[in-house]
């Protein structure tokens, strides 16, 4: 029951690439990596995966994406990014809202849909595994789940500041602190070529914004990664409004439902752990 399992930092418009990584999870629970992140626009995004799916015919394919998949608001900010905004901005970071009025990145011709239409549309990661699934994901919230912020005067940490593009705020340390968790989470699972990559891009001098597209679509990966191994996961937000699914984090849990309480939305409804369910995976 071979799972095809994809990390796919997306290109967010036409104009744009951005980088998409692949592994097989095993009959016997192993992994087996695909190649290092490839520099993908949608539509060779979405070639890459169906090749993938004809050459290894998977039992199903899970795809964790780094751009809204449910995008209804016309204007301002979905709940779920209202929701996360505080952690993320806690700890320093921002959050962009989705609205259809960036006709670019969420309007009726955004690539973005043609993507998710040829692969079924945006999955409920509460439903058994069946076909293909795309789930939505966030590095930077997937990094505070994992704890991998980094000291600061704030309790909480601050997270790493690895955007070679930002010139004025990136940091060489954070950027080898990102690429050095990152790579041992692949290490630890034997998907050595991923690694390696990773420990290549890290030795960079100067790195380039393709270099990071490439480490983010391997942190979609790893939470993939975590929804094979059957952890524990967090899916904030819901399928009506919009969605976003990282591991689970015991520190960030409470702050996320601290957030629902205080915007007067009912935490358990909002915020929901979950397992991905295997055993009654259909093709």
């Amino acid at each position: 029951m071979a799972i095809l399992l994809v990390g796919f930092d997306s290109a967010w418009t036409s104009a744009n690439s951005g980088a998409l990584v692949g592994v097989l999870r095993l009959d016997d629970g192993t992994f087996h990596d695909l190649g290092p992140p490839q520099v993908v626009d949608y539509r060779k995004s979405e070639t890459l995966i169906c090749t993938w799916q004809e050459v290894h015919r998977p039992t199903a394919t899970i795809v964790l994406l780094d751009q809204p998949t449910i995008v209804r608001n016309a204007a301002g900010q979905r709940p779920v990014e209202n929701i996360v905004g505080s952690p993320v901005g806690l700890r320093y970071g921002g959050v962009q809202p989705a609205n259809t009025a960036r006709k670019n990145m969420f309007g009726k011709e955004a690539p973005i849909w043609r993507f998710l239409t040829r692969f079924g549309g945006a999955a409920d990661p509460l439903e058994p595994v069946a076909g293909t699934r795309i789930f939505e994901t966030y590095p930077v919230l997937a990094m505070i789940a994992l704890g991998w912020t980094l000291p600061d005067s704030r309790k909480a940490g601050r997270l790493p500041k690895y955007n070679p593009a930002r010139r004025k705020t990136f940091s060489s340390s954070d950027w080898h602190h990102v690429c050095g968790k990152a790579s041992g989470e692949f290490t630890d699972r034997g998907l050595t070529e991923i690694a390696g990559w990773i420990n290549g891009a890290s030795r960079k001098i100067s790195p380039h914004k393709r270099d990071q597209d490439g480490v983010d679509a391997c942190l979609c990966l790893l939470v993939a990664l975590h929804l094979a191994e059957e952890k524990d996961c967090l899916m904030v937000g819901d399928r009506q409004t919009g969605y976003i699914v990282v591991p689970y984090g015991a520190a960030l849990r409470p702050e996320l439902d601290a957030r629902c309480k205080r915007t007067g939305l009912v935490a358990s409804e909002w915020v929901r752990a979950f397992k991905m369910d295997f055993s009654r995976i259909r093709g």
